[in-house]
């Protein structure tokens, strides 16, 4: 189930061993209840107990996981509630980066972003394409907004981001319309006005929240 560690991999042992637990869980290759057993873990990926034992603590920090007695850690993954709280909190957040990006941004950057705005529109058959680019546009723009504790609170959400997006971006018609929004933000950052271009980041992700929404409760007819 789990890749083995390359060794020219730059990253601690420990990061690779938690990146590689939480897109398990959010890839939805480790579910809800499923145990996470050390030894297997470290036998697989080809590291010692220590690493494995370090990122089930920090999986558990962030509460995909738990650890009950006589059971050892168990799976939480992420419920519809948490993937709601993240949605409001990026609304807010990723306003303000907006904001604070319309004020600092460099033209090399603007210049950055007006490329992948154009990518993605060549790319929007493309889901996976596209949802890297979405990575690549949040990324330049919340460094631009040249806040370290802002920077920090988002990318610390940017992994459970992952599986969001791929629910809300799962169709070209909802590409297409994240794609739109995208161009109201660009168009707002270069015309320097940051009031609106905090409304259009705040607006896409509501849409976002919205989009997320629907398509889950269409996954939840199909299965019932």
């Amino acid at each position: 189930m789990f890749t083995k560690i390359d060794n020219e991999d730059p990253r601690s042992i420990r990061e690779v061993v938690l990146d590689e637990l939480r897109n398990a869980i959010f890839e939805n290759r480790l579910k809800e209840g499923d145990r996470l057993v050390e030894n297997i873990i470290a036998s697989s990926m080809g590291v010692s107990r220590t690493p494995v034992r370090e990122a089930l603590r920090q999986l558990e920090i962030e509460g995909l996981a738990t650890s009950i007695p006589r059971k050892g850690t168990i799976v939480i993954g992420i419920s519809i509630e948490d993937a709601l709280e993240i949605y409001d909190l990026r609304e807010v957040l990723e306003g303000l980066a907006a904001r604070l990006a319309c004020l600092n941004i460099s033209r090399l950057d603007i210049r950055r972003l007006r490329d992948i705005i154009e990518e993605m529109e060549e790319s929007i058959e493309d889901a996976q394409r596209v949802e890297d680019l979405h990575v690549k546009f949040n990324t330049i723009l919340l460094h631009s907004s040249k806040n370290k504790r802002l920077i920090n609170q988002i990318e610390h959400m940017f992994e459970y981001l992952k599986s969001l997006r791929k629910i809300s971006l799962s169709t070209v018609e909802t590409r297409r319309i994240a794609f739109e929004e995208h161009k109201k933000i660009m168009s707002a950052i270069e015309n320097g006005n940051e009031s609106l271009a905090e409304e259009e980041a705040r607006n896409h992700i509501l849409k976002a929240k919205e989009r997320f929404m629907a398509r889950y409760k269409n996954q939840l007819s199909e299965v019932f």
